[in-house]
């Protein structure tokens, strides 16, 4: 019996340990997220975060912005400069060993914690994009997120 855990460690979780980041204009209005991540179970590693801004990138991982975060409290945030206003979804894992890779077993299962944003889960394999999209406006934003 096949299984989809193989793509959620490849194709959804993976992709996100090198951020990629963007930059604002000076004509553009400044747009910020800043996202808040809690349930971190433990202080050691680092938590590698993936912003995609369509469906398309969702599912074939191209994140178009994102972040690693040093762990060493219960609650970590970050902010993401230079987004333009629109849909995004958020892919994240805690690099809990420090290896910059997403540890699964010999299934493809997810060994170390993962979440998308809005909370979503999915079922065997990454959340929805529908499930995971949310709105960010011109100005300030902000999402909070639970690790799995």
């Amino acid at each position: 019996m096949k299984t989809l855990f193989p793509v959620i460690a490849t194709t959804a979780l993976l992709s996100i340990a090198a951020p990629v980041f963007a930059h604002a204009t000076d004509d553009v209005a400044p747009t910020t997220l800043t996202i808040t991540v809690s349930n971190i179970q433990a202080m050691s590693g680092s938590l590698q975060i993936g912003v995609y801004h369509s469906e398309s990138g969702w599912v074939a991982g191209e994140a178009v912005n994102g972040a690693m975060v040093t762990v060493d409290d219960v609650n970590e945030s970050v902010t993401i400069h230079g987004l333009e206003p629109g849909e995004y979804g958020l892919k994240m894992y805690h690099d809990v060993d420090g290896d910059g890779a997403m540890s699964t077993n010999l299934m493809g299962v997810p060994l170390e914690p993962f979440a998308f944003s809005n909370n979503a889960m999915g079922r065997f394999g990454p959340a929805s994009w529908d499930d995971a999209m949310f709105t960010v406006s011109t100005g300030e934003n902000s999402h909070a997120i639970n690790l799995h």
